[in-house]
């Protein structure tokens, strides 16, 4: 009775890879545009114009709830980072990183080194960088702190505010990458120079949309040449942002998804972050009494890591993929040195991530789940 009543409809809970939910005026907005497409400024017709000021509204969105700057539209996150990572001069320098990364961090920088940067891997032992850490290895040669906000393994938020004061003092410029974070936490980016993040989680966008938002005194040279609209007769890239960071056609039906998905995001942004809350807390609480349960997380995000003895991670998805109909992430999550620190790099780790669109009972069904599973394997 138990299982038909809990397990009866599939359940989403990996929103921390791709939120489930878009709002209904994200689908209209990409529907329109699709429906109208064209090129915004690549011509000077009334078609164009429209799409470049959709653009342009949205870059101003983003501005509003990030800060002041160029904003790069690009595919993801991880087109982001890179144009940022490979933009800047950083040959011979330093950067500051932490085991905490994605590989969208960690592999340009494996790049870099081959370049001549150094790299410096933070890895505090409760999980959070302090000033102090920074302290004791900033020197004249260290250009960069790279990091993210929020851990897409465990959920663990950095004090991003504090530690970007910091390096602004000692004249260390700041990428801070938002992937998870954005639209989760109340973040204060006043001193942070670089911000990179991705539509489709937090923000409720579709896939295919991220920016790249950075201080108009820093220089960042171009990832990829083409097509800019600008400066047709001249061979040579131009180099003024945001067009110069921009060739080829932007994606105009994802921008204006984008547009929408954070329009809704702002409007609804206090219910957003305590129906996650409530619904974290519930779950976290459950597994944390629950003989034969490691867990790895403890916030109020969304996003929960947990393991069952005697089970791999990939084990214990599939189990509750093919058994329960629910939807989590399990295996390493694209953070090899996080789970390096973890001590899972061979085991991996379960992630539940909580978006808008759950209810008390998908958390519900996954704890009865959880229990049913320790009981029988």
């Amino acid at each position: 009775m138990l299982k038909n009543f809990l397990f009866n409809h599939r359940i989403y809970l990996d929103n921390s890879a791709t939120t489930r939910f878009k709002p209904k005026t994200v689908i209209k907005a990409v529907e329109k545009a699709l429906r109208f497409s064209s090129n915004g400024g690549r011509g000077g017709h009334e078609d164009s114009i429209r799409a470049a000021i959709m653009v342009e509204n949205t870059r101003d969105l983003i501005k509003s709830i990030t800060f002041d700057g160029f904003v790069i539209m690009t595919k993801s996150c991880t087109e982001a980072l890179n144009l940022a990572l490979f933009g800047l001069n950083l040959e011979g320098k330093e950067v500051v990183t932490t085991v905490f990364e994605h590989n969208s961090v960690l592999r340009p920088l494996e790049r870099l080194k081959m370049k001549g940067v150094t790299v410096h891997y933070l890895a505090p032992s409760d999980g959070v960088v302090k000033v102090s850490d920074l302290s004791a290895v900033f020197n004249e040669n260290t250009a960069l702190l790279v990091m993210s906000e929020m851990s897409n393994v465990t959920g663990k938020v950095q004090n991003v505010k504090e530690l970007a004061k910091y390096a602004r003092v000692h004249n260390v410029l700041t990428l801070i990458d938002t992937a998870q974070s954005l639209g989760h936490v109340c973040g204060d980016y006043s001193d942070v120079d670089m911000l990179a993040s991705s539509g489709h989680k937090g923000l409720h966008a579709p896939q295919g949309t991220g920016f790249l938002v950075f201080r108009e005194n820093i220089s960042i040279n171009p990832l990829t040449c083409g097509g800019t609209g600008t400066d047709s007769t001249s061979l040579s890239q131009p180099l003024t942002p945001p067009e110069a960071h921009e060739s080829g056609t932007l994606n105009t039906p994802g921008i204006a998804g984008l547009y929408e998905g954070i329009k809704w995001t702002k409007r609804h942004y206090d219910y957003i972050l305590n129906h996650i809350a409530i619904l974290t807390n519930k779950l976290v609480k459950a597994l944390k009494e629950l003989d034969g349960v490691t867990l790895y997380s403890d916030n109020l995000y969304g996003i929960v890591a947990f393991n069952l003895k005697g089970l791999t991670s990939n084990e214990t998805a599939d189990i509750l993929n093919k058994e329960y109909g629910i939807s989590v992430r399990s295996g390493l999550h694209c953070a090899p040195l996080m789970h390096e620190y973890l001590g899972t790099l061979e085991r991996g780790i379960v992630r539940a991530s909580i978006g808008v669109n759950n209810s008390e009972s998908d958390v519900e069904a996954l704890i009865q789940a959880v229990k049913i599973i320790l009981k029988n394997y």
